[in-house]
């Protein structure tokens, strides 16, 4: 009895097989073909080779590209499978995952030419705001607004609930087909954390104002009010007809983790594996540390305590990846029922109240920064992270209570991270 097994495409190459085997375990291995034409590697954690790779290495990078924790239980009820069972998720919802690579049963993926049109399925499904209000307005429900007898098969990493879709026309639309990649993210405001959209709103747009490169982010509502955030794909080019798929991955998958790992306290990633990464496979890493080393810094003073190991990724939009622009950024802190504790410590320092100036000098001597890129970097960054959000959150679309206790809290935590700073 021949074992269940999905083709693992990279962009439009067939680039292995991840088969079940008896025992329940996963097992990946690359074509032949492709490991002889030197196609670009799955994950810098899976290195091009004629071997298998083993159930954990699989985990570790399959794995990821699912939801995770109530949005997994969600999907697995809805669509009758176990929340435990990765390969018949990945099975249902690997057709337009994060980066390039789909998952489809074997001999199913779609051709060139006509047999691609056929498989893509016709033009997505545009919805109009009542149906987009009910879809979303649901999606706690029906993550993904998947139901059992659906065809289209899309997964988002990540425990927040939303919905990938195709903007067109003005309008937002559900492909047919997982041969369809979709261009946008919506997230709904979740009922128990109001006012999560203001805030990430916020946030994102703020870190843009201060020289992170992060997602293209907007605001809207429902009919009914619902508020959510538009977060534009960066790993779609739509330059391209049809939209090509830009590879991705994310440093839990990079570094070997397990969606169950991505906290450092629990085995993820820290900022020296971070950095590591970075020197080891960055196609600027000099850039790109600085980059990552501003990001952990507007973590900090946001006081997002979240930023953990699958919140930053490479992006293969060339033959060497970079670090793909940043997401996720939202102030936890403002939320009481929420851990204070960080996802990545600064040298030490496990929680928010717990970093100050010594602990970044600390770290940043760790990880190979010299002392005077503190006094000429960071704390410019930090002035300007201070200065603009005072900015943006005076325009119109931010003013509000919510904003300005985040702002407010920034003040306060970059005084403390300017004590202990060598001058």
């Amino acid at each position: 009895m021949a074992k269940p097994e999905l083709e693992v495409h990279l962009g439009e190459r067939l680039a292995g097989t991840l088969l079940r085997k008896d025992n329940g375990n996963l097992q990946f291995r690359y074509d032949p073909t492709y490991v002889e034409a030197k196609g670009p590697p799955l994950s810098v954690n899976l290195p091009l080779r004629t071997d298998s790779y083993p159930h954990r290495d699989c985990l570790a990078f399959f794995g990821n590209l699912l939801p995770e924790e109530d949005v997994r239980r969600q999907v697995a009820l809805v669509s009758g499978i176990s929340a435990a069972n990765d390969y018949k998720l990945l099975e249902r919802f690997g057709g337009d995952v994060a980066g390039a690579v789909t998952l489809q049963p074997a001999g199913e993926a779609g051709g060139e030419g006509p047999e691609r049109q056929e498989a893509m399925g016709g033009e997505p499904e545009i919805l109009s705001s009542e149906r987009l209000d009910t879809i979303l307005t649901q999606l706690p429900q029906r993550p993904l607004a998947v139901d059992q007898a659906g065809e289209v098969r899309l997964s988002l990493a990540g425990a927040q609930s939303k919905l990938p879709v195709v903007e067109t026309g003005g309008a937002f639309a559900l492909p047919r087909s997982s041969e369809q990649p979709t261009t946008h993210i919506l997230k709904p405001e979740p009922e128990r954390f109001p006012d999560l959209v203001t805030n990430e709103f916020f946030c994102m747009r703020l870190a843009g104002e201060v020289g992170l490169q992060a997602a293209e982010v907007r605001r809207a509502e429902t009919n009914s009010g619902l508020p959510f955030l538009i977060v534009s794909r960066y790993d779609r080019d739509l330059t391209q007809e049809p939209i090509r798929r830009l590879h991705q991955e994310d440093f839990c998958q990079a570094l070997g983790k397990l969606y169950i790992e991505k906290y450092q306290h629990e085995g993820g990633p820290s900022v020296r594996d971070s950095m590591h990464l970075i020197d080891e496979h960055s196609a600027a890493p000099a850039r790109d540390r600085q980059q990552f080393w501003l990001a952990l810094v507007f973590n900090v003073l946001i006081g997002n305590c979240d930023a953990h190991g699958k919140n930053y990724s490479l992006l293969y939009d060339s033959p060497a990846p970079s670090l793909a622009p940043f997401y996720d950024l939202v102030s936890t802190a403002v939320y009481e029922e929420l851990t204070t504790r960080l996802a990545m410590s600064v040298d030490g320092a496990t929680h928010l109240a717990e970093v100050n100036g010594a602990a970044w000098s600390r770290l940043a001597a760790d990880v190979g920064f010299a002392p005077r890129f503190l006094r000429e970097r960071m704390e410019p960054s930090v002035e300007r992270i201070l200065d603009a959000a005072g900015q943006l959150a005076r325009r119109p679309e931010h003013v509000g209570p919510l904003v300005e206790t985040i702002v407010s809290a920034i003040g306060n935590r970059a005084e403390r991270l300017r004590a202990g700073v060598p001058s």
